[in-house]
């Protein structure tokens, strides 16, 4: 009986020992489990941002601020990819298709403007391209005959001028793309272009004795933007239409008349405006 009085003093002792310990682990789970629920939560949150598919990440520069709009780039076309294409604008005016004012009589006017730039360019990253463009300019125009009857003393006419111009150019141009569906389809883009031109222009006036041959020689170069956007009608085949909307150039100008130097200058300027003059339609293939 002694023996079991002992057994029954030590279970006594032992048995608010390991409560203790047990309410103590309770209070330690229960303090320690909300940092458990807040780490795993932050780090799915950043997971899932960075693995989000068909977009391209931005990168921090140095000091630079993250500001987040709302804004995803979708994955457009993918790095190591070659494009080429060709853009045409053509353009042709007739007096005859147009109504002018009361005072033209007797106006006979025909003009026909056309550009073709054939291109090649190789993606260096994920919708960003670098290439090089030809381009070939034709212009043409003939007037027969202007005649103008404002009042008795502003009368005059105007007739037998022709006008021809050719421009050669060759340009290297970097394309950024922005993607704005998942599917691929659509994108904008915009285009920074170095391009160097060459051409003549001739303009001739009068008849036999009385005419009078002038020809300009022009060379210029010039850095321009060119915006647009892209469209995929088919797997490797898109189309995109690009504006002329900036521009910074330097030129130099000839002229001569019936073979003998009239004159030369040179012009610089910038343009921040639309170009209704350059608007291209392009075809592009993708391979």
């Amino acid at each position: 009986m002694k023996n079991w009085k002992y057994i029954l003093i030590a279970i006594g002792f032992m048995l608010p020992g390991q409560s203790q310990l047990h309410a103590q682990e309770l209070d330690a789970t229960a303090v320690a489990s909300p940092v458990q629920q807040e780490v795993p939560a932050t780090s799915l949150v950043a997971a899932t941002t960075a693995a989000e598919p068909d977009t391209i990440v931005g990168k921090r520069g140095f000091n630079r601020k993250k500001y987040k709009r709302g804004l995803k780039n979708y994955l457009f076309i993918p790095k190591k990819q070659w494009i080429m294409g060709l853009t045409l604008s053509h353009g042709e005016f007739d007096s005859k298709d147009n109504n002018l004012l009361i005072f033209v009589k007797d106006f006979n006017f025909k003009g026909n403007i056309t550009t073709l730039n054939p291109f090649i360019g190789y993606f260096i990253k994920d919708n960003e391209c670098i290439g090089i463009k030809l381009g070939y300019s034709h212009l043409s125009a003939n007037l027969d005959n202007l005649s103008i009857d404002i009042d008795e003393d502003m009368q005059f006419n105007l007739s037998n001028m022709r006008y021809l111009g050719e421009t050669f150019s060759a340009s290297i141009f970097h394309r950024a793309y922005i993607g704005i569906d998942r599917n691929k389809r659509f994108g904008f883009f915009n285009e920074t272009e170095l391009a160097f031109s060459s051409g003549s222009n001739r303009f001739v006036r009068g008849t036999d004795e009385k005419l009078r041959n002038t020809k300009t020689t022009t060379s210029e170069i010039k850095l321009g933007l060119n915006p647009g956007f892209c469209v995929f009608i088919m797997n490797n085949i898109s189309t995109s239409v690009s504006f002329g909307v900036a521009g910074l150039r330097y030129g130099t100008i000839k002229q001569t008349t019936n073979n003998v130097e009239t004159g030369s200058r040179r012009s610089s300027g910038a343009d921040f405006k639309l170009n209704l003059f350059n608007i291209n339609i392009g075809m592009c293939l993708h391979i």
